[in-house]
């Protein structure tokens, strides 16, 4: 590739990326009013505008409603979703084991590190330590916005689904994490969530995917 090329490419993709910040610049604004920007500085796969949109997610929901996040790893995503569930008077349930299952440093208890992470907003988070589908078993709350980003293969996020879509209200919003990559995930959306989702098509922010359902 020449080099009139290569700097073409370099600079289309430096005005993408200008662009996609100054679209999320009124929701960055809006949570430092309400929230830290230390918050950014909390260690998570998910990049920063998927964070603010994780926000501004949670700041559709309803007013005392309920999200809920299963895989909630050092608290860099809780932070953004237990700041909107304060705007709404509601309450963030993050659910893990904390034993770093399924990420790639190896095994190691995390519960500790994410206790600490989350003390600002603590009064707005319930942790419930298990695995994700035994803890839906008792888990007798209507969900107004679900976040998985729990285990990335196709049975792990399968499970999920079966478990905690019939919690969801309707016209709830799901959130998917790893859109991009994860064979898993990818497949149980297009047979779980396309099939009952509200809009045409679902939405997409960098590795995130979410869309409103309806109950069948």
């Amino acid at each position: 590739m020449s080099k009139p090329i290569r700097f073409f490419f370099a600079l289309f993709n430096r005005i993408r990326r200008l662009g996609n910040l100054l679209r999320w610049l009124p929701v960055y604004l809006r949570f430092c009013l309400k929230g830290s920007k230390r918050c950014f500085n909390i260690f998570t796969h998910l990049t920063k505008i998927e964070r603010l949109l994780l926000y501004n997610l949670g700041l559709q929901i309803p007013h005392k409603g309920v999200i809920v996040e299963i895989g909630s790893y050092l608290g860099g995503s809780s932070t953004f979703l237990s700041l909107a569930a304060r705007s709404k008077g509601g309450m963030l349930y993050c659910i893990d084991t904390w034993k770093n299952e399924g990420m790639t440093e190896g095994k190691r208890d995390t519960f500790e590190e994410f206790c600490k992470n989350i003390e600002s907003v603590k009064d707005y988070i319930t942790p419930l330590r298990g695995y994700s589908t035994d803890i839906a078993k008792t888990f007798e709350k209507k969900i107004d916005l679900l976040f998985i980003d729990g285990g990335h293969s196709y049975e792990d996020v399968k499970d999920d689904v079966e478990a905690w879509f019939p919690k969801v209200k309707d016209g709830g919003i799901v959130v998917f994490h790893d859109i991009g990559w994860a064979e898993g995930v990818i497949r149980v959306v297009n047979e779980f969530v396309k099939p009952i989702q509200i809009e045409a098509k679902g939405h997409i922010v960098d590795n995130t995917y979410w869309a409103r359902i309806k109950k069948k």
